[in-house]
């Protein structure tokens, strides 16, 4: 957030996935929501507006617990999708909070995918520009139709598993925390990723101390501990 404000931006857009996780939901929630930025829902957000944390997973577990019912109220309230500056701004795809937009899985893995399979996930929309996140990997696709979309990545996540069929892995290959800053001049579009150093160490210790070592390795590392056996990656 700092290095954001360093920038004097126009805008900037947090899309999604806000507390989820081993680490400070409360403090980064009062950070946010004390913030100017516009927000989106993910789908992390939407599970913690739960009447209770049964049947959650540890993440959401862990912050449900540790947030307010209103800090949990706010994040499950926040808009499905936002359109800003003539951009659609979504966590994952116009259909779902759930569903991949620009990545596909392949052999256990989040592959880039395809830019037809792309255009069917658009549903015949036709926006110049598309920011989206769920993947936590950074991507820019520029489709034929001259649409753009835009992952920034992850801030506090490069990497985790995800045991929902089908099973599979995201990893960025790094520990930054990472944004997007997309410039909009006449009718051409610019995109900058950064890539920011912070105390990953510090944020790995306090995952581990929630129980968590499987986020401190992808905090580490921006990797996972569960690499898709052989049989998987044929």
């Amino acid at each position: 957030m700092a290095r954001i404000a360093e920038l004097s931006l126009d805008l900037v857009v947090n899309l999604g996935d806000c507390a989820s996780g081993p680490l400070w939901p409360r403090e980064t929630t009062r950070l946010l929501r004390e913030s100017a930025f516009q927000h989106v829902r993910g789908n992390h957000d939407r599970a913690l507006g739960a009447t209770s944390a049964a049947g959650l997973g540890r993440s959401d577990g862990f912050a449900w617990q540790e947030l307010t019912p209103d800090d949990r109220a706010w994040l499950a309230g926040l808009p499905f999708s936002l359109t800003l500056s003539g951009a659609l701004c979504i966590h994952a795809s116009p259909a779902s909070d759930e569903a991949y937009l620009i990545d596909t899985v392949s052999s256990a893995q989040l592959i880039a995918a395809s830019h037809a399979e792309i255009a069917v996930r658009l549903q015949s929309m036709a926006p110049g520009l598309v920011l989206c996140g769920h993947s936590h990997q950074p991507r820019v696709v520029r489709l034929d139709s001259g649409t753009l979309i835009v992952n920034p990545g992850s801030v506090g996540c490069p990497a985790y598993e995800d045991p929902e069929p089908p099973a599979h892995v995201s990893e960025s290959g790094s520990p930054h925390a990472r944004f997007a800053v997309v410039t909009i001049a006449d009718d051409t579009m610019a995109v900058e990723h950064h890539a920011i150093t912070y105390d990953w160490a510090c944020a790995a210790r306090r995952a581990c101390d929630n129980g968590r070592p499987d986020w401190a390795h992808a905090l580490l590392t921006g990797t996972t501990l569960k690499r898709p056996a052989a049989d998987e990656r044929a």
